[in-house]
């Protein structure tokens, strides 16, 4: 086992160092390994490397990022509508295009909108039913004056006449080159690069409600593309155009084209029964194909089982396939996913699986942002686990999220979006997926999917949200509050650290009591996770949820039986470090188990510790107690007797003097108010001061009586002494006219 991790370690260290893609690699990857046997943290690398690795030219990185179109104000209009038309010149290396918006007004007033179009790329002109409009261009954005001022609602169209060729250097939108002698034309626009090769509001928050995409090449090339093929028309000479129509919402960066003289074969899903069909295209590289009957076949189980999990296909319409391109990882374009055709990455079952989920998650529901980028790439490494949850079983599925543990810093929610490094990383994929994975846990799996079911047919349905939208709608569809669970594992970095004992023994009244220890000693933030967490006792042959929700945590539980061992999280629900330590010492009583204090009433309890010594020391460490309590530094009581009322917090610590262990505890005390507070001398409590409550504190006093029922009752001169003085002053009062009795301090 050790010895494969190494071989693919060093293969992915090598990779690091290439940017991708390098056509003259083909020869290497063909004598790649299996890639379907591969950790899937190193599957998820290749993934995200193969996105990002391209951006060693930083200066061009900083330049398309400094026009973000997030950046740009694009609010003022909605779009409606692309119809796209590309003629493609393999020979120059030239695209030809036009696009036809239709969009309309989101707020009064409109005059101008701004579209993105790569600075690079020269416009023609820019045409509407009335004529032509005027533009200006500042960067990346050229900003188009309308025919009319549209208020909300009113729509109007412009078609967008361009040409050029897209932008090279660093990363390359739209790419020319070749393989086997026959041209290679393909496009990869995520995360800013559309906006090289077509003229678009390049962002994640407006989509068209659909799109016709129209490619003009050579006769002896092949088109793939989104959404159904309507037709192929021969144009005469040595062109031919294909007609592709969109029938849904697309964003911008999922929009491809992938052009090659491909070995095209069908297949078919049949799903609901044998009632429904969806058409599969596979478009490989001709010295691929055979090898790609026996790695795609699996696309109709793939889909099958990510249905089940989430719910039905989102386009169920169209159709799915894959199309090779020289890439080094995967692209999850809209109905036609792009796949690394040389090698073997580009046709291992763990990345068809991930670009198949990504139909569910990224391309039906889009990150709003870059910032959430792991609502696309943590649900798609999940759904790698799900998928081997349901066809292979549990045992499979712990086994696959194990493999992607993540032991580094820094927040899944993407701080700074200028970067790519920073967009795509293992900490959006792995983690993100345990994200998803604990969600799971946390809620069972009948409320899980609840929230997965509303999710998917939310309003964010063929849209886009936030991390925040997929919180409300877990929520709503749950009823559960989950802002902690975001707030620790979205905005927080790192994991538990949790140090963890337990001691049982014979119960006072029946079975057996364990007290379970936790302490999370992570010194990152949050340095307190509120993570509910497995726990299998064996003796009982049980298992108990325990929420560990503070620094130092101790928990009760009765079993019938004795428990020998425990297990802590056995199944791996939980993304941290954990280790069992010997039980030393520690408080065992909890603080529901603290009796309420009464208002002007005597007041005792008792800390009980298990283990360590019986030479223990006492102190308050920190916080309040009420007025006239104390603790005792030898017994460990509370003691006290008190006006005040309301809630107490305070930390009582114990050291062992002859170990050296320590412990402590947080406690709250409430004092209840006394609708009726006790009379001072008032002996026998019966709501008056009299000659028996006189006699009574002789008969204490000099015969051995009953003790008063309130010792600071008797204490009337609040000397802290019952005593001869008491006797006198209670005299003094009922027979002279002296001071009236006052409310004594006897502990």
């Amino acid at each position: 086992m050790n010895r494969r991790i190494e071989k693919w370690g060093s293969f992915l260290l090598i990779l690091s160092f290439i940017a991708l893609p390098i056509m003259g690699l083909a020869e290497s990857y063909d004598s790649e390994p299996d890639w379907g046997n591969a950790p899937p943290s190193e599957i998820h690398q290749r993934l995200w490397e193969s996105k990002a690795g391209d951006f060693a030219d930083k200066q061009f990185v900083l330049k398309m990022t400094q026009t973000n179109p997030e950046e740009v104000t694009q609010t003022n209009y909605d779009v409606l509508f692309y119809d796209l038309f590309i003629r493609v010149n393999d020979t120059n290396e030239n695209i030809y295009g036009k696009n036809s918006i239709t969009a309309q007004a989101a707020q009064d007033g409109v005059t101008e909108i701004q579209v993105d179009l790569y600075s690079t790329i020269s416009i023609d002109s820019i045409v509407a039913p009335s004529g032509v409009l005027s533009y200006t261009r500042a960067g990346n954005v050229v900003t188009v004056i309308l025919d009319n001022t549209y208020n909300t609602g009113e729509e109007f169209e412009f078609d967008f006449y361009y040409y050029g060729h897209p932008t090279e250097g660093g990363f390359q939108g739209f790419e020319f080159t070749s393989r086997g002698g026959a041209p290679l034309i393909t496009t990869l626009s995520e995360p800013y690069f559309a906006k090289t090769w077509w003229p678009c509001k390049d962002r994640m928050d407006d989509k068209p409600d659909s799109m016709s995409i129209i490619i003009e090449i050579d006769t002896s090339l092949y088109c793939a593309s989104n959404g159904t093929l309507d037709s192929v028309v021969n144009n005469g000479g040595n062109s031919h155009t294909y007609y592709y129509f969109v029938h849904y919402p697309i964003v911008t960066y999922l929009v491809s084209i992938a052009i090659n003289n491909y070995a095209v074969w069908y297949d078919e899903w049949i799903y609901n029964g044998g009632n429904d069909t969806l058409p599969l295209v596979h478009a490989v590289y001709p010295d691929k194909y055979s090898y790609s009957l026996t790695k795609y076949n699996i696309t109709p189980t793939v889909l099958e089982a990510l249905s089940s999990q989430f719910g039905p296909y989102p386009f169920e319409t169209e159709k799915y396939g894959h199309a090779n391109f020289p890439w080094g990882g995967g692209m999850e374009h809209q109905t036609m996913t792009s796949m690394a055709g040389d090698g073997t990455f580009g046709f291992s079952e763990p990345v068809v699986v991930h670009e198949a989920s990504h139909q569910w998650w990224g391309d039906m529901i889009t990150c709003e942002s870059w910032q959430d980028i792991w609502l696309n790439e943590g649900w798609a490494s999940y759904a790698e686990a799900a998928y081997y949850l349901e066809t292979q079983g549990w045992a499979s599925y712990h086994s696959y999220m194990a493999g992607m543990d993540y032991t580094y810093g820094g927040t899944i929610y993407v701080q700074d979006t200028s970067g790519v490094w920073d967009i795509f990383t293992s900490r959006v994929y792995d983690k993100g997926a345990w994200v998803v994975h604990m969600l799971r846990g946390i809620l069972g799996d009948p409320l899980f999917f609840t929230g997965v079911d509303a999710y998917y047919h939310s309003e964010h349905q063929h849209a886009s949200a936030t991390t925040e939208d997929l919180k409300n709608v877990f929520e709503a569809a749950t009823g559960q509050e989950l802002d902690w669970f975001f707030d620790e594992w979205i905005h927080g970095t790192y994991r538990p650290n949790y140090s963890w004992s337990f001691y049982s023994e014979l119960s006072d009244t029946n079975g057996y009591d364990v007290y379970v220890e936790v302490n999370q000693t992570q010194t990152t933030a949050p340095q307190v996770f509120t993570m509910p967490v497995d726990l299998y006792f064996t003796g009982p042959n049980d298992t108990a949820v325990l929420l560990i929700d503070e620094r130092n945590d101790l928990i009760k539980l009765n079993f019938n039986q004795n428990v020998t061992s425990v297990s802590f999280d056995p199944s791996n629900w939980v993304m941290d470090y954990h280790s069992q330590t010997a039980w030393t010492m520690a408080i065992i009583t909890l603080e529901d188990e603290l009796d309420t204090a009464l208002q002007y009433e005597d007041y005792v309890d008792t800390f009980v510790v298990k283990g360590g010594s019986s030479n223990l020391y006492w102190t308050l460490s920190s916080g309040t107690l009420p007025s006239g309590f104390s603790i005792s530094a030898t017994r460990g009581t509370i003691v006290g007797n008190t006006t005040d009322t309301g809630l107490f917090s305070f930390t009582v610590s114990v050291n062992d003097n002859t170990n050296g262990y320590q412990d402590e505890e947080n406690y709250d005390l409430y004092v209840v108010y006394n609708p009726a507070p006790p009379v001072p001398g008032d002996y026998d409590d019966n709501g008056d001061v009299n000659v028996a409550d006189l006699v009574a504190m002789v008969d204490y006093l000099f015969k051995g009586g009953q003790p008063p029922l309130k010792f600071n009752s008797a204490d009337v001169n609040a000397n802290c002494e019952i005593q001869v003085d008491d006797l006198v002053y209670m005299v003094d009062y009922l027979f002279k006219g002296g001071i009236a009795p006052v409310w004594g301090c006897v502990e």
